[in-house]
């Protein structure tokens, strides 16, 4: 699916072309983590983003909130009702362009936090490769950093689009299996970079302490990068499976599903030693379905779950997923997309995510099952773009 070299030339992508001001290039990163004190699992995940950052490299501009420009003397003839109130004049609402930090936790009471700089705030080194934005680090095996919002920041910049809190943490990560394909066509790609991904280190999130042991990382890393986000956005992985066959874990095994990408999910897959993929930019030609729907838990039916399902095949391969995450351990948030406007991509997403998959090889006109597993730990995102109201 890929080798070192290719890969670490792919995820250093973004910074060397100065002409392109828009776009959006995000590195993503997702892993398990156990508290400390209770022993409980905690997926978190952790973002580099550039958003159209050649557009205002000097200054951050998050473009979200409405700028006004009204005067006191404004203001009076406005409540007056006066004729010059017909001539107040409001600032055009502004085209994002910043680099952003996030970290976040999945679950009932996840939350996000974020960070923002213009990119000449924002240090790059190639070799090796390494990305500095302010006490944030991310290279080819580290992840270093620190994030602190208050309610106050939040009531001043509610265009901030996260919650308040603090985390820090320090990391280090192993990619065990590369992949440098999944979907490069109209402008824009995505790949499952490190598609099985051993995380190490530590992580305090408002104060309480969480333990990364690489064993129970269950990590996964992607990158991306084009004129905007995918949509329908239809996100589904994970990196921790227990074949239902032998009723033992698969070292190493993992999947990801993405799209939609002209009405089509891409997979990428390590299972058993195969390494699949479907992508809709490759000369291997497949058809898939995929749907995203609400329905009720088998076990509990007290409990709503939205279930994701993937049906995909070709003249070798067919795999059917299926991924079910409570809703009530699904959190929403917006990512604000490069064409401005106000136009967000609207997510729910959970890191809780459990389900099937289910992988056979054709041969002639006989099926052979290599794989029949169940997975957890899955990350699992569902979202449709949003125009605000101007």
């Amino acid at each position: 699916m890929g080798n070192s070299s290719k890969i670490l030339s792919l995820i250093k992508y973004g910074f060397s072309n100065s002409k392109k001001k828009f776009g959006i290039n995000y590195w993503r990163f997702f892993f398990n983590a156990i508290e400390k004190n209770s022993g409980a699992q905690q997926m978190f995940y952790l973002e580099f983003e550039m958003l159209n950052p050649w557009l205002s490299a000097d200054k951050a501009i998050l473009g979200y909130k409405p700028r006004v420009s009204i005067s006191a003397e404004d203001l009076q003839y406005a409540l007056a009702g006066t004729e010059n109130a017909k001539n107040i004049q409001t600032e055009t609402i502004l085209q994002p362009s910043y680099c952003a930090v996030r970290i976040g936790k999945f679950g009932k009471n996840g939350k996000q936090l974020c960070s923002y700089y213009p990119l000449n705030e924002v240090s790059f080194d190639a070799k090796p490769f390494e990305i500095v934005a302010g006490q944030n680090v991310f290279n080819e095996n580290k992840l270093q950093g620190s994030i602190h919002i208050t309610k106050e920041d939040l009531n001043d910049f509610p265009e901030l689009m996260c919650d308040y809190g603090n985390a820090s943490w320090n990391l280090s990560y192993i990619m065990n299996v590369l992949c440098a394909n999944g979907y490069n066509a109209n402008g824009n790609r995505w790949f499952p970079a490190g598609l099985n991904v051993s995380y190490s280190g530590s992580i305090t999130f408002d104060e309480t302490e969480y333990i990364i042991d690489p064993s129970r990382s269950y990590g996964f890393m992607e990158r991306l990068w084009g004129k905007s986000l995918m949509e329908p956005w239809f996100h589904i992985s994970s990196a921790n499976l227990i074949s239902n066959i032998t009723g033992k874990p698969l070292e190493a095994a993992s999947f990801s599903v993405q799209g939609v990408f002209d009405q089509h999910v891409s997979f990428a897959g390590n299972i058993e030693k195969s390494q699949i993929l479907f992508s809709l930019d490759g000369s291997n030609k497949y058809s898939d379905v995929w749907q995203c729907t609400q329905m009720p838990s088998v076990e509990e039916i007290d409990q709503n779950n939205l279930h994701w399902s993937v049906s995909i095949h070709n003249k070798q391969w067919i795999i059917d997923v299926d991924a079910f995450c409570q809703i009530n351990e699904l959190t929403n948030r917006s990512i604000e997309l490069p064409e401005g406007q106000r136009k967000v991509l609207n997510v729910l997403q959970g890191g809780s995510g459990s389900g099937e998959i289910k992988i056979y090889r054709k041969s002639g006109k006989n099926l052979e099952q290599i794989e029949f597993a169940k997975f957890t730990n899955c990350v699992c995102e569902f979202g449709h773009i949003e125009e605000a109201e101007l």
